[in-house]
């Protein structure tokens, strides 16, 4: 199923022949680790308002939050690309064995 359409082209198909989401995964997976470092850059910033000793608990959960919330991004990405992928190869499958069923 794949083919030379540009990114343009294949954002304006209406028929939805071309999988989108396949090439553009990655900047997915880049917006998503950006926000996560937003977000848990904040909370070790804004845990240190409430005093010193939630400042250091902060500093200390601030990564592992980060880690969380990059292993779901990327296990929400990759159930994404797991189902774009059988569709393809189920699409590819069914026109292999079109010979078979009309002879």
């Amino acid at each position: 199923m794949a083919s030379n359409k540009n990114f343009f082209s294949q954002l304006f198909d209406f028929s939805f022949s071309e999988f989108l989401a396949l090439k553009i995964v990655g900047v997915l997976y880049g917006i998503g680790m950006f926000f996560a470092g937003i977000f848990t850059l904040g909370i070790a910033v804004n845990s240190f308002r409430v005093g010193f000793a939630s400042g250091v608990v902060g500093l200390i959960l601030a990564p592992i939050i980060f880690l969380l919330y990059i292993l779901f991004i990327r296990i929400a990405l990759e159930g994404m690309i797991v189902a774009f992928r059988t569709a393809e190869n189920t699409a590819r499958i069914a026109e292999n064995t079109k010979h078979l069923r009309n002879p």
